[in-house]
């Protein structure tokens, strides 16, 4: 696999720079970021049983070429190659030149074309909905974009998040198995500064019992058994700018049936999807200075179990960890953050689900080149949840402080330093001990470059 990956990326150079001038454009892009982490007491408790505690370096490096036909024809792709310094894999390894399995990945390969003013973009490409509550990341699949006018834009957006394959399973058509989504996304501008982004998504499934065992499923819920997937979400996005305030909101709800064994769930065959999510957040430019604030509620089950109630009531995030599905970072420790190397035994990382986050935040622009930021965010449960260590219900996440300084080295170059910690809540430090006490401690420097 890893020559073939290889071969396919000679391929594409050597088919970019040997075709004729006139035939096509060639672009070239990318990004590359090495990182520094030190993480302590990232277990949840000051036991040797589960600690995570690390101190690493890595690399990562991403190229994307296009091939521009015209205005109206592009061919893009976009390559990633991964490296842990010293580890025995990847090209981090001492010889540097093993790059299989995660280490290389193809993100992005579609096609991207005009008709009259409309625009379709076809292959495997990034999807992101809802700012990433629902999803955001590489799949398979389609968009088309129509204009409407200058104002006016309505995406209509196709994904296949997992095929089935062919000829029968369990006695059953394969193709029952799929699960795909179907997504309608319009862009609204109401002036140069207001926008408007309302949804309807659909995510559907005859049996999803396959993707299920392949680490795609509800990320947020624990359903075992379930099979049909017949799932509804609306939302509202605003995003603002009205003088020295900047302005954001985004309200989310969802309604639909999974089906599940009836023996499984106090004689339900059917469980009915009730969970929403509200983010709203503002900030105020001073000169070289910004305030901001924000919160974000997203719906629980807590002691109202789906098996009992019939109800999921907790708010649903396709997908599951380093698979397809929601992504939105938030805290350096508890939400992923800038540096998104792991998150303690407890915390959601970046899938919110059944949560309430309070953020209050500054930064200051020192000179052109020098940012200073902190960030104070507070996390619970919305509904408190069992923690079989304790035998007890328990809500509070924790506490977070993150201070970040980014420094622009040389033009695109950027270097940044970060230091988070957190004053953990029961529901990290006991995650994995009853007397775990330990609060975490991240420490990390970026470099990075775009171009």
């Amino acid at each position: 696999m890893k020559k073939l990956s290889v071969l396919l990326v000679a391929a594409i150079m050597v088919l970019a720079l040997t075709m004729p001038a006139a035939a096509f454009e060639n672009e070239f892009g990318g990004y590359w970021r090495t990182r520094f982490i030190t993480d302590i007491g990232f277990s949840g408790s000051d036991i040797a049983t589960g600690n995570q505690d690390v101190n690493l370096a890595d690399t990562r490096t991403r190229i994307f070429y296009t091939a521009k036909f015209s205005d109206n024809l592009k061919f893009v792709n976009k390559f990633e190659f991964n490296a842990t310094w010293g580890a025995n894999k990847g090209y981090g390894q001492l010889g540097a030149d093993n790059s299989g399995g995660d280490y290389f990945r193809l993100k992005n390969s579609y096609v991207d074309f005009k008709l009259a003013s409309h625009r379709f973009t076809v292959g495997v490409q990034d999807f992101k909905l809802a700012r990433g509550y629902i999803t955001d990341d590489d799949a398979s699949g389609f968009k088309a974009i129509f204009k409407v006018n200058d104002a006016v834009y309505l995406p209509f957006i196709y994904m296949k998040i997992y095929e089935g394959g062919s000829g029968k399973i369990a006695g059953s058509s394969a193709s029952n198995y799929d699960v795909a989504g179907y997504v309608f996304y319009p862009t609204i501008y109401l002036n140069k500064t207001n926008t408007l982004k309302p949804h309807v998504a659909y995510l559907v499934s005859e049996n999803y019992s396959l993707a299920t065992a392949k680490n795609v499923n509800l990320s947020s819920v624990s359903l075992p058994g379930a099979t049909k997937l017949d799932i509804w979400t609306t939302g509202l996005e605003y995003d603002g700018k009205i003088g020295m305030f900047d302005l954001g909101a985004t309200g989310i709800m969802q309604f639909g049936e999974v089906t599940v064994p009836a023996a499984m769930y106090g004689g339900h065959d059917k469980l009915n999807v009730k969970g929403y999510l509200f983010d709203i957040f503002g900030g105020v430019n001073i000169g070289p200075a910004n305030i901001r604030a924000k919160g974000i509620y997203a719906s629980g089950n807590g002691k109202d179990d789906p098996a009992k109630s019939g109800d999921i009531k907790a708010f649903i995030n396709p997908g599951a960890k380093d698979n397809f599905g929601a992504s939105y970072y938030w805290a350096e420790i508890m939400g992923d953050g800038k540096i998104d190397n792991q998150t303690p035994v407890g915390a959601p990382g970046d899938k919110i689900s059944n949560l309430i986050i309070g953020n209050l935040g500054a930064s200051y622009k020192v000179l052109p080149s020098l940012t200073f930021a902190a960030d104070l965010w507070y996390a619970k449960k919305a509904e408190d949840v069992y923690m079989s260590t304790i035998k007890e219900y328990k809500g509070y996440l924790g506490t977070e402080l993150d201070l970040v300084a980014t420094y622009t080295i040389v033009d695109n170059l950027k270097l940044d330093l970060v230091g988070a910690y957190l004053w953990a809540g029961e529901v990290i430090t006991k995650a994995v001990d009853p007397n775990g006490n330990t609060n975490p401690i991240e420490l990390a420097a970026m470099l990075s470059l775009a171009f």
